[in-house]
C-alpha cells in the first residue's frame, strides 16, 4: 500500500515537473454578476472614472454599453512599468443600430490614469456596416499615421474576439480580430510614438460625442475580458476561465 502511494506522488510530482507553465493573465472578467449597473454589481471590482447618467450594465452575464449615456468604468490590475508590453482579449458584439451611418467612437482602452488612455479600440462605418479600430491615443482611427482600421467589413449581431497589445517603449497600438496565434493578421498604430505611460486598468466607455455630428448612435456588448503580459496569457485556457456560469453564458448566445 505504501508502495503504491509512493509511486502516484512521485508520479505526480513528475508530471508537474514536466507540465508547461500555464498562461496566467492579471484577471479574467467574466461578468458573472447580478444584473444591474456595472459598477454596482461588481464585487468591488469596477469603478466609475468619468461621465454620469446610466451606467454600463451587466444583464446575463454580459456587459450591455450605451453610447447614448456617459458613465465609463474601469477594471484595475497590477500596475506595469512604462517599459512593458501589455495585451487584453475579450468577445465584443455590436448590435445591429437604428438606420443611418453610425458615429465613429471607442468603447475599450488600457489606462495610465482616468483621463490618459492607449489602445483605443473604435468601432468605424465600413460600408452598410462596420468595422474595428484602433489608436494609441487620438480619437478616430485614421488611415496612415493617425489611426489603423481593420481592412474587412464585420457584422452586426456576431461575437468577434478583439486582442490589443500596447508596447510602451515605441508607444505602438496593435489589434487582432479573431486571431489564432500572435502571428494572425494584425493592425497597428502609431499616431503618438513613445506616448509611454505605465499602465493601471482596462476601462469600459459609453460615450454620445458622435463623429461625425449627427450620426448614430450605437450599443456593444462584452464579455471574457483578459488582461495580461503576453499573448499567451490573455488567450489561452486559462483565460478563457470556463466555469459553469461561463458554459450555460455560451449556450444562450
Amino acid at each position: 500500500m505504501r508502495k503504491t502511494a509512493l509511486a502516484l506522488i512521485t508520479l505526480g510530482l513528475v508530471g508537474l515537473i514536466a507540465s508547461p507553465a500555464l498562461a496566467l493573465p492579471f484577471w479574467t472578467e467574466t461578468f458573472s454578476y447580478a444584473d444591474g449597473g456595472l459598477v454596482a454589481v461588481g464585487l468591488a471590482n469596477w469603478a466609475t472614472h468619468s461621465g454620469s447618467g446610466t451606467d454600463i450594465q451587466v444583464l446575463t452575464g454580459i456587459a450591455n454599453g450605451d453610447m447614448a449615456q456617459g458613465p465609463d468604468d474601469n477594471r484595475v490590475y497590477p500596475a506595469r512599468l512604462a517599459t512593458d508590453v501589455t495585451y487584453a482579449s475579450f468577445k465584443v458584439m455590436i448590435p445591429t443600430p437604428a438606420a443611418g451611418t453610425i458615429s465613429t467612437n471607442y468603447f475599450a482602452h488600457f489606462m495610465v490614469n482616468s483621463t490618459t488612455f492607449r489602445s483605443k479600440v473604435f468601432v468605424t462605418p465600413s460600408g452598410a456596416s462596420f468595422t474595428f479600430g484602433v489608436t494609441v491615443t487620438q480619437n478616430a482611427p485614421l488611415p496612415g499615421a493617425t489611426g489603423a482600421i481593420w481592412p474587412t467589413a464585420l457584422n452586426y449581431g456576431q461575437w468577434y474576439t478583439v486582442i490589443i497589445k500596447y508596447d510602451a517603449v515605441p508607444g505602438i497600438s496593435t489589434l487582432w480580430v479573431d486571431p489564432v496565434s500572435e502571428g494572425s493578421a494584425s493592425i497597428s498604430s502609431t499616431d503618438a510614438a513613445a506616448a509611454g505611460g505605465a499602465l493601471t486598468a482596462f476601462g469600459l466607455r459609453q460615450s454620445n460625442s458622435a463623429s461625425p455630428a449627427g450620426s448614430t448612435l450605437w450599443m456593444w456588448r462584452v464579455d471574457e475580458l483578459s488582461v495580461g503580459a503576453t499573448f499567451a496569457d490573455v488567450s489561452g485556457p486559462t483565460a478563457v476561465q470556463q466555469t459553469t456560469w461561463g458554459g450555460v453564458k455560451n449556450l444562450y448566445r
